[in-house]
């Protein structure tokens, strides 16, 4: 118990003193977004417009999530000041270091402590099924660097949208369906990186059989979750419409319409230039070509699925579709890589065969976000993208252990 408690508090340390060694640009619209939500109200929010960086983008959890912070931040604000003028111990300092840092720190918490409580539950998964490596498996996972990237230096909130995944999952293996709905519901009302995910998991769903009263209070569950997050933004009768809309034409196509948002992936060897995915290709467009690649990736996970539908294979089909994800579809961000990382550690520990290739894929994500935000300004890093032809050999790379993914299918 010891070790475990000195291996999550050194992770939890770690995070805490990267907090505050980056700023990336896209905290100016989560920051702005939560002060504007408590400022104009909720309701109407993103048809709102005068916004000083970009229009709301993330789904109605991560707004609310972001107004909590800013609701936070503006409490104790005011308690540091009353206290100020009230006890003559409390430290003035406090107030500066408050006003100027605190909201980066109510922002980047949520994923910093997503990443920790992440690896509790990889703990405890292997420890159930009493596998010696437990807390090796949780350390890989706090200690990965495209982990910690993401959230205490970039602060971006994928290791939360990936936790409520994790839980998801967790209670489908148990064959609990309706809190599995419950917390998959939520990852996508948080953001809808998941939805990959979905015909995956409906599959296996589908293969534990339950009864069409468990399928109706599921359903039924889901819908109540998100219209009692959504109803905040839009309280009217049609909200279902409204969540539909809003997913359909604001998040889900994304800001950048391009072959690639800097993710070093096939299309980054098509073009790695600024070209809409439009273009046509053997008379498609690369956006179509980007679907027919995803569908057949979920033809070929579900395949396998319906063929050995047991817990091995539903990561292997997860980690599966999410690399496909990443290196076929178009407007891929560098970040989307993240939904791997989690199935794929927990592959592991069934097919250690794959362990080069997680290796491998960790540091070659991690050369494409360090490409885009060089924050911790690494000299060997900043070095090596001297080199013009570099992305386009991680992008080269990445495929190549693609490969070497697909071909681990056979021992699954």
């Amino acid at each position: 118990m010891k070790k475990i408690v000195c291996v999550f508090s050194l992770a939890l340390v770690l995070r805490l003193l990267l907090v505050f060694v980056a700023y990336h640009g896209d905290l100016n619209n989560n920051i702005s977004w939560g002060t504007l939500a408590t400022e104009r109200g909720l309701v109407n929010f993103y048809e709102g417009n005068n916004w000083p960086y970009s229009n709301p983008n993330q789904p109605p959890l991560t707004i609310l999530t972001f107004a909590g912070a800013r609701l936070l931040w503006q409490s104790v604000e005011n308690a540091s000041w009353y206290l100020n003028n009230n006890f003559k111990i409390f430290p003035s300092t406090f107030i500066w270091f408050w006003e100027s840092k605190g909201m980066i720190l109510l922002i980047k918490l949520p994923g910093a402590l997503a990443d920790i409580v992440i690896a509790w539950l990889i703990y405890k998964y292997f420890t159930v099924r009493k596998n010696k490596h437990a807390l090796l498996f949780a350390s890989v996972w706090l200690f990965n660097p495209v982990i910690w990237f993401n959230s205490a230096v970039w602060g971006q909130t994928d290791s939360v949208v990936n936790l409520l995944g994790f839980i998801s999952i967790y209670y489908l293996l148990k064959k609990k369906l309706i809190p599995s709905v419950v917390f998959y519901a939520l990852s996508l009302l948080f953001k809808g990186s998941l939805i990959i995910f979905a015909p995956i998991l409906l599959l296996y769903a589908v293969l534990q059989r339950y009864p069409f009263k468990i399928w109706f209070y599921a359903l039924c569950t889901m819908l109540s979750v998100t219209f009692a997050v959504s109803v905040w933004f839009h309280p009217a009768l049609d909200l279902p419409v409204w969540v539909v809309n809003l997913y359909q034409n604001r998040i889900f196509p994304g800001e950048i319409g391009d072959l690639t948002a800097n993710a070093f992936n096939f299309w980054w060897l098509v073009s790695p230039g600024k070209v809409l995915d439009s273009t046509l290709f053997w008379g498609i467009s690369a956006r179509l070509w980007g679907i027919i690649l995803l569908v057949s990736g979920f033809i070929v996970g579900c395949f396998k699925l319906i063929r050995r539908p047991n817990e091995k294979t539903l990561w292997y089909s997860l980690a599966f579709i999410s690399l496909v994800s990443f290196l076929f579809m178009t407007r891929i961000h560098e970040r989307y890589l993240y939904p791997y990382f989690l199935p794929g550690l927990v592959l592991l520990a069934n097919v250690p065969g794959l362990i080069p290739v997680y290796v491998v894929l960790s540091l070659l994500n991690l050369l494409n976000l360090y490409h885009l935000f060089n924050a911790l300004s690494i000299p060997i890093l900043d070095t090596l993208y001297s080199i013009s032809w570099l992305p386009g050999l991680v992008a080269g790379l990445t495929l190549v252990a693609f490969v070497r993914f697909f071909l681990g299918w056979r021992k699954i």
